[in-house]
């Protein structure tokens, strides 16, 4: 992958409509951005035409990257996640519910043959071994399948401030264990 200071030359050129500009942007990013989109929608067909969307737009919102905010690549990567997110939420309400989500599953298309990377999942995975099971499947839902808070108290049958409850006590418990283990 390019270095940041290349990308964001190239977002300039491409806030200024350089059509290769953008081409070589794609070229160095999709292959990057595209399992942020596959890990929400976690169907291929899906994911990539939500990518194809998020293109267009960060094609259309180029010029208003700020390189001082944030890198080139966690701005396109945060435009995907809110494109999946949209997507996601147009999607019938019969999706796999619950029970029935396998949470240990998700994200594998992501895992690139870097140990680092396999071993840090590792970690989050036994981590989130530790939690009680409500926790976990609330984080699950939450944070892998981006449903909003109200969705994972309906998927869960608990009251809203039961959900945001599991969430916080399980993230601080996630935090503590990685920091724990990490040491």
């Amino acid at each position: 992958m390019p270095e940041v200071a290349e990308l964001e030359k190239l977002l300039q050129k491409v806030a200024l409509a350089d059509q290769q500009a953008f081409r070589d942007f794609y070229d160095a990013t999709a292959a990057h951005l595209f399992p942020v989109a596959l890990r929400i929608l976690r169907e291929q067909g899906r994911a990539a035409d939500c990518l194809q969307d998020a293109f267009v737009k960060i094609w259309l919102k180029a010029g208003e990257y700020q390189a001082g905010r944030g890198a080139p690549m966690a701005w396109a990567a945060a435009i995907v996640r809110y494109q999946a997110i949209d997507e996601l939420r147009r999607l019938p309400k019969d999706q796999p519910g619950w029970e029935d989500e396998n949470w240990e599953q998700w994200g594998e298309q992501e895992l690139s043959a870097d140990p680092r990377m396999v071993s840090e999942k590792q970690l989050l995975l036994d981590c989130l071994e530790q939690l009680p099971s409500d926790q976990r499947q609330a984080i699950s839902q939450a944070f892998y399948r981006a449903a909003s808070y109200d969705e994972v108290a309906r998927f869960a049958g608990e009251a809203l401030g039961t959900v945001k409850s599991w969430i916080r006590r399980g993230l601080l418990s996630l935090r503590d264990c990685l920091h724990h283990e990490s040491e």
